[in-house]
């Protein structure tokens, strides 16, 4: 019988913990589950508010995907400001159905366009983070 791998992160080794930050509650829980699959810890996030308590708090994070449109008086590029400022070592991609003119340079790593192609967001964030590429064959 032959196992074939899906995650090429060592089993010992914790994975990466990524903040999951979308307002539609379908399209967050389909990329939180598609980035849990692929090997990160998740965690969610309904809107900017949300996402900064979580990240001021301290709670374990090493990179952060936001959309940038939200409900609320702060959108996701406000919610990539706070990150730099406070955790800068965190990595941060936004994503949105329009290409914003200004705000993504200094503040995120990435800028994906909706719909998500989730293959190349997490690509991305392995790239980010350092991580070894994952296992292709599924």
């Amino acid at each position: 019988m032959t196992v074939t791998k899906l995650n090429t992160h060592a089993p010992e080794s914790p994975s990466a913990a990524v903040l999951v930050v979308e307002d539609d509650p379908i399209l967050r829980s389909t990329l939180a589950f598609e980035v849990s699959d692929a090997g990160f810890r998740v965690r969610e996030a309904a809107n900017a508010d949300e996402a900064e308590k979580i990240v001021l708090a301290g709670t374990p994070i090493d990179l952060v995907i936001t959309d940038i449109e939200m409900p609320g008086p702060r959108n996701g590029l406000d919610l990539a400001k706070t990150v730099r400022a406070y955790r800068p070592q965190i990595k941060v991609i936004v994503a949105s159905g329009i290409v914003p003119r200004t705000g993504i340079v200094g503040i995120a790593d990435a800028f994906f366009g909706k719909p998500y192609d989730v293959s190349r967001i997490i690509l991305r964030m392995e790239s980010l983070l350092r991580l070894p590429p994952r296992s292709t064959s599924r």
